[in-house]
């Protein structure tokens, strides 16, 4: 597939991108370990329009990512709501810096290919976009390099190659692409960011707005469930939590209450939360945007119960509960931090 790239992108060069239909903007997710392609300065740069020539092109968590415009074939990938578009460059090379710049479709540091097989290379150049050990650079383009493979939306996930590049070794694992969860729920653009040094809200990937809240009261028992974020006030004191940096305890910010999968950890049990105490089932390991314990039960959405709205900001979104982890990247079980 690459050789037939290499001789196809001099050709794509000289002529217009096709006349495929753009996606609705879409994370742009990185297979060798699952963080998406994002401006420097989210949120900020795009909630207060500081978008510029010149920003800065990284890769982070996807929960904190802005998506981008992207065609199966030849073209620009762009920022939706900007005038802006990926740019590699005038002297693009290995190691290479990216960035966006004022979008002018057609030039030759904008127009990029998007491959069946899940590269995005500069049409007439040899340069892939390349997730190294740094983040995300440009590197020439190598076959059997899984730095290189990226999700676009639904795409589908080819089995990765096993390889060593220049840029940095692979992952032994490649996430699934992103996927779109909780359809009958309304989705808002006020994304609530957390406060430094007072607690982490978990939040959905790929639903920023929402969170994970105690229902009513603090105490023994009370229900977690998913709601929209509260900026300020009880309803946000009912969502910020304390996550440990491997395996331990999710604690209620400023309490002594911790989410509890109960003695009998089993599929479809209600989460809840529980005095702290040192016992198994308030022992969670988050990594890979999962919340799971030591029985392999995780921490999930319950799919069926997605459009229970009632009221914004203070209803019930969906029901959260444990259930057996997924073994291919379940997204009603992906939970990350950022907003």
């Amino acid at each position: 597939m690459l050789a037939q790239l290499f001789a196809l992108l001099p050709l794509l060069a000289l002529t217009s991108a096709g006349p495929i239909a753009k996606r609705d903007g879409t994370l742009i997710r990185a297979g060798r370990d699952g963080q998406c392609l994002a401006l420097e300065g989210l949120p900020g740069v795009m909630r207060y329009s500081q978008v510029q020539n010149g920003t800065p092109v990284i890769t982070r968590d996807c929960l904190g990512a802005n998506t981008w415009f992207i065609n199966r074939g030849s073209g620009s990938i762009t920022v939706p709501g900007t005038n802006f578009a990926l740019d590699i460059g005038l002297t693009p090379g290995n190691n290479g810096a990216l960035k966006v710049w004022q979008s002018y479709p057609g030039a030759t540091q904008q127009t990029w290919y998007l491959t069946d097989d899940n590269r995005i290379a500069q049409t007439g150049g040899n340069q892939c976009l390349d997730e190294g050990d740094n983040g995300v650079q440009t590197y020439e383009c190598t076959t059997g390099n899984t730095n290189q493979i990226w999700y676009i939306d639904g795409s589908n996930t080819p089995t990765p190659s096993a390889s060593t590049s220049s840029a940095g070794p692979s992952a032994s694992t490649t996430p699934p692409p992103p996927a779109t969860i909780l359809p009958q729920t309304p989705i808002y653009s006020n994304v609530i960011p957390d406060v430094p040094g007072a607690g982490q809200r978990i939040r959905p990937v790929g639903r920023a707005e929402l969170c994970s809240s105690v229902d009513g009261v603090v105490a023994d028992g009370s229900t977690v469930i998913l709601k929209y974020c509260t900026e300020d006030g009880q309803g946000a004191a009912l969502q910020v939590w304390d996550l440990p940096s491997g395996t331990g305890q999710v604690r209620l910010h400023g309490t002594n209450f911790c989410l509890d999968a109960g003695e009998n950890p089993a599929n479809g049990v209600g989460a809840k939360i529980w005095t702290c105490y040192d016992v198994p089932q308030q022992q969670f390991t988050y990594a890979n945007n999962n919340l799971r314990t030591a029985s392999n039960q995780c921490f999930n959405i319950q799919k069926e119960s997605d459009g229970l709205i009632t009221n914004k900001p203070f209803n019930t979104v969906a029901r959260l509960q444990t259930w057996e982890c997924s073994t291919n990247g379940d997204p009603y079980q992906a939970f990350g931090t950022s907003p």
